[in-house]
C-alpha cells in the first residue's frame, strides 16, 4: 500500500510541476490514479508510466470511451518539465497506440484541451502526432477558455504509423 502512495503522489508532484493543473483538476486526478495504481478502477482507465533510471518521470492515462465500439479517450499525458522535450511524450501515446491496437484493429482517439494561449504547445504537441482538431467550443471551462477536441484514428500495421490523412475509420 505504502508503495502506491509514494508512487500515486510522485506523479501527482509531477502534475503540480507543470503549472498545467488548477486544484480541482489536481483532485480529480488524485482520485483517478488512486484506482489506476491500486488495480480497482471499473471504469477501464490504463496508467502507462515513464521512468529514468528508478524515478517516475511521466505517466499517461486513457481508457475505452463509454458506449463506443473502437474509441479511447486520452484522459491526462503529463511529463515532468525537466524532461519535456525528450521523445517521453510521443513515447507514452506510442506505447498507448500499440496497447489499444493489441485489442483492436482499427481506433479513434480522442483529446480534450484548453483553447488558451499558454496551451499552444500542447496542441501543437497533439498535431505533430498526428492528431487533428474537430471541434472547439468557445468559452467552455471559463470565459476565453475554449475546450479544443482532437482526435487521431489508427488502424493495425499501418505503414504509416497513423500519421497519414486521418481520415474516419
Amino acid at each position: 500500500m505504502n508503495q502506491i502512495m509514494n508512487r500515486c503522489t510522485k506523479y501527482l508532484d509531477i502534475a503540480r510541476s507543470t503549472k498545467a493543473f488548477n486544484e480541482a483538476e489536481l483532485d480529480v486526478l488524485s482520485e483517478l490514479l488512486g484506482e489506476c495504481l491500486e488495480g480497482s478502477d471499473e471504469e477501464g482507465y490504463m496508467l502507462i508510466g515513464e521512468k529514468a533510471g528508478n524515478d517516475d518521470v511521466a505517466f499517461l492515462i486513457y481508457g475505452k470511451t463509454p458506449m463506443t465500439e473502437f474509441t479511447y479517450d486520452l484522459y491526462w499525458i503529463v511529463v515532468s518539465p525537466s524532461y519535456q522535450g525528450k521523445g517521453i511524450g510521443r513515447r507514452l501515446v506510442s506505447r498507448m497506440e500499440e496497447s489499444i491496437l493489441k485489442e483492436k484493429d482499427k481506433a479513434n482517439i480522442r483529446v480534450e484541451t484548453s483553447g488558451k494561449e499558454d496551451y499552444a504547445q500542447q496542441r501543437a504537441f497533439y498535431n505533430a502526432l498526428g492528431f487533428r482538431e474537430c471541434g472547439r467550443i468557445p468559452s467552455f471551462y471559463r470565459e476565453g477558455d475554449d475546450l479544443v477536441t482532437f482526435y487521431k484514428a489508427i488502424i493495425k500495421n499501418d505503414p504509416a504509423g497513423g500519421k497519414g490523412k486521418n481520415d474516419k475509420l
